[in-house]
């Protein structure tokens, strides 16, 4: 699951939706098991999650069972926010040499690291509007009674499961996946599809990029670099602060907008060789006897587990009436060499009738979604994994309002209102859309048509 050559994606969701997805997969599941004792019945792995999208990676037990996290007024306490070497407000606090996170997972690459510190922000934001007097964010009455912590964490909540369902899934499903309540997965609170938790979910694996432009200091940095600087206990440089207009359409920026690699079967090099910091929290005391590659890793998970192969899972599906029989892979399809040999070593492993459910669900993304999204079956899997949650979360605002739920309006930091309807909103209600200051100066020395395209 190499690449022959690199295949930069054309067409794919911004880079920015890569780490977005493995945060959305943190806040779901969360399996500790060492890679060489993972559980050989599937409905038995354990999951220390909640299922639900309730940003529980990000709260921990909130400040009754998690005070490290926070400070404040009781009853309306704001998370600590870490600062950067130059005093910008931009990382996650520190104390005795221990980054203070709900979530370590959120410390896997400095991307992650950064966009957890944004959500952080979006909370202290919302007490702020709400405490003030009179509040600042207008229509935000649907969110209920409770303490002005309890109401900013719900607001936060809802804000965050309406752009999963309105500004994520959009980008990354395939055409033939539509939304249906009456076709789910059966979920209760402690439980996650393991063809999800396992499979499905990690097909961002395949969209990391080698490397990444950060700001006009740091051009390109190696995704291996960043995965390494996520879990240093020491704070962010300000040379490694995120231009968020380089992972996301429509904020300022001083170079240009990436997209992530295809969705495919080919992996960046980085992911084969991870570093000893990542492989030391995936399978602590036994970094020595594990594969230091992603996908090897997953693949081996998922024999353990017992998985359904892809044609098991395709077929099922199509049976049912949910996926039409001309999107099964056929044998010829998935021993297809596209970008790499992978097909012929699947061949040639006699696993192409009987395929790991991971590998299919790149392949097909690779076939029928040509690369730019996932195919049906990872489609319905992830759609509606995400979907039952969304219904399932008796303290969402599907179950509470329903899909018609009306965005307040918020006081942006130019003194603008509007809604928070995306991750851009976000990142501009929290402030951290401003560039380093000769990172600005660049952007005013660029062409017209450059900064046009930024609007």
């Amino acid at each position: 699951m190499r690449y022959v050559s690199q295949r930069e994606g054309t067409l794919t969701p911004r880079v920015g939706f890569t780490y977005f997805g493995q945060f959305v997969g943190h806040d779901l599941s969360h399996d500790t098991t060492p890679l060489a004792r993972s559980h050989p019945v599937a409905e038995r792995v354990p999951n220390y999650r909640s299922a639900y999208l309730s940003l529980e990676q990000i709260y921990g037990g909130g400040p009754m069972r998690s005070p490290q996290l926070f400070e404040g007024e009781s009853g309306a306490e704001v998370f600590r926010i870490g600062k950067t070497p130059k005093g910008r407000p931009r990382d996650l606090p520190i104390e005795a040499g221990e980054v203070l996170s709900a979530d370590e997972r959120n410390l896997d690459n400095l991307i992650l690291r950064q966009l957890h510190v944004v959500f952080l922000k979006f909370h202290n934001e919302a007490v702020k509007q709400l405490s003030a007097t009179p509040p600042t964010i207008k229509g935000a009455d649907s969110i209920g009674s409770g303490t002005i912590f309890e109401r900013a964490q719900r607001l936060v909540r809802w804000h965050y499961q309406w752009i999963v369902r309105h500004d994520f899934l959009p980008r990354v499903l395939h055409n033939s996946f539509w939304f249906n309540r009456d076709r789910g997965y059966p979920l209760d609170s402690d439980s996650i599809p393991t063809e999800f938790s396992l499979a499905a979910h990690r097909f961002g694996h395949s969209m990391v990029r080698p490397a990444y432009g950060l700001n006009c200091r740091r051009k390109r940095v190696e995704i291996s670099e960043l995965m390494s600087l996520g879990h240093e206990r020491a704070p962010v440089g300000d040379d490694f602060l995120i231009e968020w207009g380089r992972f996301f359409d429509g904020l300022p920026r001083s170079g240009p907008v990436a997209s992530s690699s295809y969705l495919d079967t080919a992996l960046a090099p980085a992911m084969h060789r991870l570093p000893e910091s990542i492989l030391r929290l995936c399978v602590r005391d036994e970094v020595s006897d594990s594969p230091a590659s992603l996908p090897i890793r997953t693949l081996l998970r998922g024999a353990r587990a017992c998985l359904p192969s892809g044609q098991e899972v395709a077929a099922l599906l199509s049976k049912k009436g949910i996926l039409a029989a001309r999107y099964e892979l056929t044998p010829d399809q998935l021993v297809q060499d596209v970008c790499n040999q992978s097909g012929t070593v699947l061949g040639d492993t006699e696993l192409h009738e009987n395929t790991p459910l991971f590998y299919y669900i790149l392949k097909e993304a690779e076939i029928v979604g040509q690369g730019r999204t996932l195919g049906p079956v990872g489609s319905y899997i992830v759609g509606q994994v995400i979907r039952t949650a969304l219904y399932s979360d008796p303290d969402g605002y599907l179950s509470a309002i329903g899909p018609n739920w009306q965005l307040p309006q918020w006081r942006f930091p130019s003194g603008s209102i509007g809604k928070v309807n995306s991750l851009i909103g976000v990142i501009r209600l929290v402030g951290d859309a401003e560039l380093l200051p000769e990172c600005d100066a660049k952007r005013r020395s660029l062409p017209l048509e450059s900064l046009l395209s930024q609007r």
